[in-house]
């Protein structure tokens, strides 16, 4: 490999959506084209970019690895651009606890009981902080 492919490690893309019952749903994703491997992955729920859910993110992962496999080797043919670095969504922490379900997301911001919590200088807090199952 050489030195100009050791700089373009990483490829970013959007992906279509991956549930059927969500078909307008959108995705983006870090790949790490030397180890073949989603490193990072997003979903466009209500205009946000929210953190997926790590089995979703494996899901991707063996979606890529049986169906589109050479996407490693040649990733613009899929619209993905190479990079040297992932981009700064990426890198940050994970949520934990996991967040909940998109559906659940979904239900509470279409719940009228949605509770307004301000932080400390008077603003509202939009999107609203949820807790995690405590069951999972």
């Amino acid at each position: 490999m050489g030195l100009g492919a050791s700089k373009q490690r990483h490829a970013v893309g959007e992906w279509e959506s991956l549930w059927s019952s969500e078909p307008y749903m959108k995705h983006r994703f870090v790949l790490d084209l030397e180890s073949h491997t989603v490193i990072a992955g997003e979903d466009r729920i209500r205009g946000a970019w929210w953190s997926m859910r790590l089995e979703h993110v494996a899901y991707l992962q063996q979606i890529l690895d049986e169906t589109f496999a050479s996407i490693w080797d040649e990733p613009e043919e899929f619209g993905f651009v190479r990079r040297a670095e992932i981009p700064s969504w990426a890198a940050k922490a994970w949520p934990w606890p996991p967040l909940p379900d998109v559906e659940d997301v979904e239900k509470r911001l279409d719940s009228p009981d949605l509770p307004i919590e301000r932080d400390e200088f008077g603003h509202i807090i939009f999107p609203p902080r949820f807790t995690a199952d405590p069951r999972k």
